[in-house]
């Protein structure tokens, strides 16, 4: 992987917007669900509680994971 240096509050800046993009996906598959929680729409889907439900149940999955792996580069940077 090529590295590069970047200011420390363009980095946070960057990673913010990113955040709030996904943040903003999440809520909008949410919404098309009528659910209040990412984690309770997973599990309806996988217990079939929630038909046709599977696409956004791993769109879920991956916006929570690349969430998560930006706070921690947030925090670290």
């Amino acid at each position: 992987m090529t590295q590069i240096s970047m200011d420390k509050d363009l980095a946070n800046d960057l990673i913010d917007s990113k955040l709030r993009n996904i943040k903003e996906q999440i809520s909008e598959i949410l919404k098309r669900w009528d659910q209040i929680s990412a984690d309770k729409l997973i599990q309806s889907s996988r217990d079939g509680e929630l038909p046709e439900s599977e696409i956004d149940a791993i769109a879920l999955t991956n916006l929570q994971q690349k969430m998560h792996e930006l706070e921690k580069r947030k925090r670290d940077y």
